[in-house]
């Protein structure tokens, strides 16, 4: 009797153990939830604050999640991500020659060493593209976007740190309209527009501005300069900064802040931006009238996440000694869609407000509340705090936080498409095993 030949060629198996790992960490995750934010300060959870995950997020919650956890990894962590996974293709392509090489008998036709090693190269350089492209995806890739929500109608979420296409670094398209568009579907109901060395971005977003903050997102004028060569963002109109500003408009000159004081010029507001040198941070005083307010404790770039993740503490204590507020920015520059904080401010009434009122009433709070002025609300994230063991168990970590930090809607998205994959994964199977018709 001739036997039915089979398909020489069936498709690789995926692994029955891996959907089952999926809705396991679904369950546990659930089993042993935490809040997704908290307070950047303390830890704590903030009852007053709450995500919104967007339909369209929920019908691409595993991807849209993970690339919204990447964007939130400080560049210590990438590196991390890059150490655990170098290994791991090299492991599995070990044990795939390995398993090639006891089930394959001896061929005379067998590849040359040069030409195999040649084709692990190609593979593991096009693994290496893969993994680049997954980045880029992240980065570049419009979709939806993670929102904050506050209960307490008094309650504004503000961006202290944004850029346009106006600045230097900022992306070519990512114009003062897109900005507000961001922001908009970040949940954020005010942004200042802090270009570097230029206020054309406010000049550019002003005329779309609502004309009660409440109707929409509302863009506030300021501007990223250098204070004794530091980093510093100024809050509201231009004529209180312009006159003390070089012929570049890179650096403001402290003395001649001091000497409009001396004149009665009113307060400067300027908040301090991370990454850069805490030691050199001088508070507004009366000693000191070209001092900052407030101190970033969340900047949303990769080397800002790492600074104010690392040294939060030391932060914390350079702003309660100096009553300082601590506040989150954005540091936007065009790339992403995920925000990583958001400064939350109690302005009474602040809905009905003209957008150039509600900045002067949010520079108010910021000098008559200074260190109680803001609650910095961030998206919750592990960090390794510089211990070896907590760094290089950074991606076992992740998922274990990422698992427990979702919501009930984004597990059901989960379980729908890990059920959906093992589904298709068993069909596509049962076909590649089926006979070879003859």
């Amino acid at each position: 009797m001739m036997r039915t030949p089979v398909n020489p060629h069936p498709v690789p198996r995926l692994p029955v153990a891996l959907p089952a790992a999926l809705l396991a960490l679904v369950v546990l995750g659930a089993l042993f939830a935490t809040p997704p934010l908290q307070d950047a300060a303390t830890g704590q959870a903030v009852p007053f604050a709450h995500v919104h995950q967007p339909l369209g997020y929920l019908l691409g919650a595993p991807l849209f999640g993970i690339w919204d956890a990447m964007s939130l990894l400080a560049v210590s962590q990438h590196y991390a991500v890059l150490a655990t996974l170098v290994p791991l293709y090299l492991a599995r392509r070990l044990y795939a020659a390995w398993a090639s090489r006891r089930r394959a008998a001896p061929d005379p036709r067998r590849r040359s060493l040069p030409l195999r090693a040649l084709l692990e190269l190609l593979r593991a350089a096009a693994a290496l593209a893969a993994l680049l492209a997954f980045y880029a995806a992240a980065v570049f890739i419009p979709r939806p976007m993670v929102a904050v929500r506050l209960d307490d109608p008094d309650l504004l979420a503000v961006d202290f740190h944004s850029h346009t296409n106006r600045s230097h670094d900022g992306w070519a398209l990512f114009t003062a309209a897109r900005n507000r568009a961001w922001h908009e579907d970040g949940g954020f109901d005010a942004a200042y527009v802090t270009d570097h060395y230029t206020w054309a971005g406010v000049d550019d977003a002003a005329p779309a501005n609502p004309a009660r903050a409440g109707e929409r997102t509302a863009m506030l004028s300021g501007m990223e300069v250098r204070l004794r060569n530091r980093h510093v963002n100024l809050l509201g109109d231009r004529d209180r900064y312009v006159f003390a500003l070089d012929g570049t408009w890179h650096h403001l000159d402290p003395d001649s802040i001091a000497a409009a004081r001396e004149r009665g010029a009113p307060p400067v507001t300027m908040l301090y931006t991370i990454p850069g040198r805490l030691d050199a941070i001088v508070p507004l005083a009366p000693g000191s009238p070209a001092g900052v307010v407030g101190v970033e404790l969340s900047d949303g770039a990769p080397r800002g996440l790492e600074q104010a993740r690392a040294e939060r503490a030391k932060i914390l204590a350079i702003a309660d000694s100096m009553d300082l507020a601590v506040v989150a920015g954005s540091n936007l520059h065009g790339w992403g869609r995920t925000v990583a904080a958001w400064s939350v401010m109690r302005v009474p009434g602040w809905r009905d407000m003209p957008p150039d009122e509600l900045g002067g009433a949010i520079e108010g709070a910021l000098h008559r509340d200074r260190r109680r002025a803001v609650t910095v609300v961030e998206r919750r994230m592990p960090y390794h705090d510089g211990s070896r063991a907590g760094m290089a168990l950074t991606v076992p970590w992740l998922l274990w936080e990422h698992f427990r930090m979702m919501t009930a809607a984004e597990r059901g998205s989960w379980i729908a498409w890990t059920v959906l994959a093992a589904l298709a994964g068993r069909r596509v199977r049962r076909r590649a095993s089926a006979p070879v018709a003859p």
